[in-house]
């Protein structure tokens, strides 16, 4: 309801007064109408005053045509009587609207980037990797592609284990959780334990710095088997129990699978942008939607935020880009492009992420069906990445 009448603030009301014999038909022709009043007062008999929006006083001409009734502006509220009452200062008013503009554009902006979450990863190396992503101070919001920069982000620092970035106004909040490392301390030359495999594949390569391999490599392990036993074995002297140390490189294998149409749809922009303005008030947003339901669009947004006796209120700028949807047949090959694609991407945000210092081998394709309408596809991946964490023997 508040929203409703600061609505008709803006747009301008009219505290109307009608003389008349008719002013009751006068008012039930308004209702019939949909024209709607509010504060009706009959001040005495044939005078009755109320008050109108603008843009619906201007339907009253007819009604008063039919019921014989004169019209008279009693008083004008609102902001588009206080623009035309200035209208003569140009000047002013374009000075005005400059400024309001340029805070609108502002907002389109990144202007601040906290950071939180890190403890052993410095601000200046998350802030560099955010930059190579595309995500710096200055940089414009529209367009803005959070899960491609989160997926970079993993990938440029190997110990953040994943990473959330949430867009606040012209303030970024990126949040990230560090992978585990076991500190030093925990693993002193007292502590007698093991190397342990955390994952399953094959060995590449096994280099002991303290105990004993019990592998080969070329040999396949299975994930939590040891790989390097805490214990040093000898002819002529007794086993000793030590701190199992060493790097094991396996070949692990990942797998990327999907299902892809031949018929597809695919927007096909016009060029064509339309702007809306809107306000929000704590999160509940209201604007002017004047496209066709016909129309399909995308919707940017930016918006300028303040606090008003404890509420949050949002001036919007919508940007609604228009598209139409165009029925495309893909080939065969178009499809195993984008199926690449896809395997790309879920290597950079899924698969690398996930290992130690990992490295793609090679991806196999395989077709596991096909007919006319659509193809499934599996890709088998291949990994060289260090594996491993040291157990504690109880």
């Amino acid at each position: 309801m508040e929203l409703e009448e600061g609505i008709k603030r803006i747009k301008g009301t009219v505290e109307v007064e009608i003389q008349g014999f008719f002013t009751e038909r006068f008012i039930n022709l308004c209702k019939i109408n949909n024209i709607k009043i509010w504060n009706v007062k009959n001040i005495v008999n044939g005078i009755v005053r109320f008050s109108i929006t603008l843009k619906d006083f201007k339907k009253l001409k007819p009604i008063s045509k039919k019921t014989k009734c004169k019209i008279k502006v009693i008083s004008k509220k609102g902001l588009y009587f206080k623009f035309f009452k200035y209208r003569k200062r140009r000047l002013a008013f374009l000075l005005v609207l400059i400024f309001i503009l340029i805070s609108i554009i502002s907002t389109t902006f990144v202007w601040n980037i906290d950071i939180s979450g890190n403890t052993y990863v410095s601000q200046e190396q998350i802030y560099s990797a955010l930059k190579e992503s595309g995500l710096y101070v200055g940089r414009s919001k529209i367009g803005l592609k959070t899960k491609k920069i989160i997926n970079s982000l993993r990938v440029n620092l190997s110990d953040i284990a994943w990473a959330g970035i949430e867009i606040d106004g012209t303030h970024v909040h990126v949040k990230v959780v560090e992978k585990t490392k076991l500190p030093d301390s925990a693993i002193s030359e007292n502590s007698i334990g093991d190397i342990i495999s955390n994952k399953s594949g094959v060995i590449e390569k096994i280099t002991v710095e303290n105990g004993t391999s019990i592998l080969n490599v070329g040999e396949y392990v299975e994930e939590g088997r040891i790989l390097i036993e805490g214990k040093i074995y000898s002819e002529f002297l007794e086993t000793k129990d030590v701190t199992a140390k060493g790097t094991v490189l396996l070949k692990t294998q990942y797998e990327y699978k999907n299902e892809y149409d031949y018929n597809v749809q695919e927007k096909e922009y016009t060029g064509k942008n339309k702007y809306s303005i809107g306000i929000g008030i704590n999160g509940k947003e209201n604007y002017i939607n004047y496209l066709d339901k016909s129309i399909n669009y995308d919707i940017i947004k930016s918006s300028k935020d303040i606090n008003l006796f404890g509420n949050n209120i949002s001036f919007i700028l919508y940007r609604f880009d228009i598209y139409n949807l165009k029925d495309i047949v893909l080939t065969k090959d178009e499809i195993l492009e984008q199926a690449n694609k896809d395997c790309e991407d879920y290597i950079n945000s899924e698969v690398l992420p996930s290992t130690k210092n990992g490295k793609v081998l090679d991806k196999n394709l395989v077709i596991e069906y096909e007919d006319e309408n659509k193809i499934s596809i599996r890709f088998e991946i291949n990994v060289l990445e260090e594996v491993g964490y040291f157990r504690e023997r109880t």
